[in-house]
């Protein structure tokens, strides 16, 4: 098997701020979210084709309630659910139609703490420029 570090181009149509955007895999493709604070809402865009940057479709748009103004998303479930964190505090889950489902707080105080997603790999990154 071959690995290769590759640049992929954004969407045309992505004018986000890096802080409020991210790579991640929605559904099983490639994807780039953008979260708009200002207006509130959150947009996706999928990769339909790999490495091919006029395959990218945006696919959802959605509104985030006005409650949770940090929203980062961290996976979507097998029914297009998007689960994310509120930037410190908990974690959310939306539907692809933007409806709250589910919030739950994590931490009792008032401390900075960050989610992330975790998948467990056989492959291994190289070590200081070493090919594993």
């Amino acid at each position: 098997m071959e690995r290769k570090l590759l640049e992929i181009p954004v969407p045309d149509d992505f004018h986000d701020d890096p802080p409020y955007c991210g790579l991640w895999v929605f559904g099983e493709f490639l994807s780039l979210w953008a979260m708009d604070r200002h207006n509130h809402t959150l947009k996706i865009w999928v990769m339909k084709e790999y490495k091919l940057h006029s395959s990218w479709i945006k696919t959802l748009v959605v509104r985030i309630d006005d409650a949770i103004p940090n929203f980062y998303p961290l996976c979507s479930t097998k029914s297009g659910d998007i689960v994310g964190s509120d930037g410190g505090l908990g974690l959310v889950k939306y539907n692809d139609k933007g409806q709250l489902l589910e919030y739950s707080s994590y931490l009792i105080y008032p401390l900075r703490s960050q989610a992330i997603m975790y998948m467990e790999s056989l492959l291994s990154l190289p070590v200081d420029g070493e090919q594993v």
